[in-house]
């Protein structure tokens, strides 16, 4: 049986492009005949907006934690070949007081099991905290990316971030890889940019894609779409694909 590759996007800090990395590379296994699975853990549910009217929600993520619906109940089959979604939805944030049960941090590894093996990818979408979904997205996890911007306050926080999955690795799972960090919204040729990514790479390895900052990304939230259906010629498609290239070929190599 082919391994299935689950990659946790994680970062605690906010707007350092967990979704968008998500949703792009998402969508870009699935151009590539992956089977995919994006599995949004977040409550804020941007990744899910780009494919479900929260209104149009019937299962969720939150009914998988909550004990009552399974995994394979809440998949979603999308208009994109090869690409499902298991929503999320604003109520997933009452879970977060499951944190003290036993069982927590497995919920999702569990539920996964149901289902993993109608997928080559399952990528999940992490919210910006440390929170219970982001330690069952790490528990579930066969690989982590991190995306983060080159700015000092996105260093700040990744030692904390780098002694949690330390944490998971080794009292839960010890099969969890760190695959890389992801530089968003960057500025190649500042000195800041220059002077952070040395910084960075002592804490993960670094991808050698970058994401550059441009209006493209955010234009494509709006539409509803991906870079590559939104600004198929844009530099932010073609970071992001040459972005998925590595990770493919770090993965299947």
């Amino acid at each position: 049986m082919s391994r299935v590759f689950k990659i946790a996007i994680a970062n605690q800090k906010g707007g350092e492009g967990k979704t968008t990395t998500a949703i792009n590379l998402a969508f870009g296994l699935a151009y590539r005949n992956k089977r995919t699975l994006l599995l949004d853990l977040d409550p804020q549910a941007n990744s899910t907006g780009i494919f479900i009217e929260p209104d149009l929600i019937s299962i969720s993520a939150y009914d998988v934690f909550s004990g009552n619906a399974r995994m394979q109940d809440a998949v979603v089959a999308t208009a994109v070949d090869n690409l499902s979604v298991v929503p999320s939805h604003i109520t997933l944030a009452e879970m977060e007081t499951i944190g003290s049960n036993v069982d927590a941090p497995y919920l999702i590894r569990d539920a996964l099991q149901q289902i993993e093996k109608d997928f080559d990818y399952v990528v999940m979408d992490c919210p910006p905290s440390l929170s219970v979904f982001t330690i069952n997205a790490l528990v579930a996890a066969s690989h982590v990316i991190i995306p983060a911007q080159s700015e000092k306050f996105s260093i700040d926080g990744m030692k904390g971030l780098q002694n949690t999955i330390n944490s998971v690795k080794r009292r839960i799972n010890s099969n969890l890889e760190i695959l890389g960090a992801l530089i968003t919204q960057s500025k190649k040729h500042t000195v800041l940019h220059k002077t952070i990514l040395p910084v960075l790479s002592e804490y993960f390895p670094v991808f050698e894609a970058a994401i550059c900052t441009g209006v493209a990304v955010g234009e494509s939230h709006l539409s509803r779409q991906s870079i590559f259906d939104y600004a198929p010629d844009s530099r932010q498609a073609q970071e992001y694909s040459n972005f998925i290239e590595e990770v493919i070929h770090e993965l299947e190599k």
